[in-house]
């Protein structure tokens, strides 16, 4: 048995969407700050990969013509900040732990180990670094490209999560950015 719940459907003058302007809106924010996230945990994931003697500034020492001919280093490059609710850190376990045979995803780091090549097959086996680093989407990158784009009535897709909670994740966020 299946239930159909009843989606509420706003019109502009382009089309269809599943939700009004002020909620567009606010998706729109809150996909901004999503990608924000994203890219400082991809920046934590950078520096969480590297050994602590690697992780410094380096100023590059150029000739007369303007060539790099060596570096200098200048001090330990700090932890990037993290201060987004769409990232989460988990620190309960070691940082650098080996998982095999895992699908790759964005938080997954992976390292060739070794390939042997046969005659006719050539083997390749991965070691996947998991950095601790999750970021979570909370459904808004869904439900924003849902809303962004004006759609027939009958082909309107409702969003993943209520108003109520979007409303939510957007003071939550705000409150905190501000």
């Amino acid at each position: 048995m299946t239930t159909m719940t009843e989606t509420k459907v706003y019109q502009s003058k382009w089309g269809y969407h599943p939700c009004d302007l002020e909620t567009y809106k606010k998706l729109r924010k809150l996909n901004q700050w999503f990608m924000k996230a994203q890219r400082e945990a991809a920046e934590w994931n950078r520096w969480a990969r590297k050994d602590k003697q690697n992780r410094v500034i380096r100023k590059f020492i150029r000739n007369d013509q303007g060539q790099k001919i060596g570096c200098e280093i200048v001090g330990p490059k700090p932890e990037p900040v993290i201060d987004s609710p769409f990232c989460k850190i988990d620190l309960n376990d070691e940082s650098c732990w080996r998982r095999f045979d895992w699908t790759r995803t964005p938080q997954t780091y992976w390292l060739r180990k070794h390939k042997l090549d046969g005659n006719t097959r050539i083997r390749e086996e991965y070691c996947f670094y998991l950095t601790n680093l999750f970021v979570n989407s909370f459904g808004v990158d869904i439900d924003y490209n849902n809303a962004k784009r004006p759609v027939t009535e009958d082909a309107v897709t409702p969003l993943r999560n209520s108003v109520k909670e979007i409303n939510n994740l957007y003071e939550k966020v705000f409150n905190l950015n501000s």
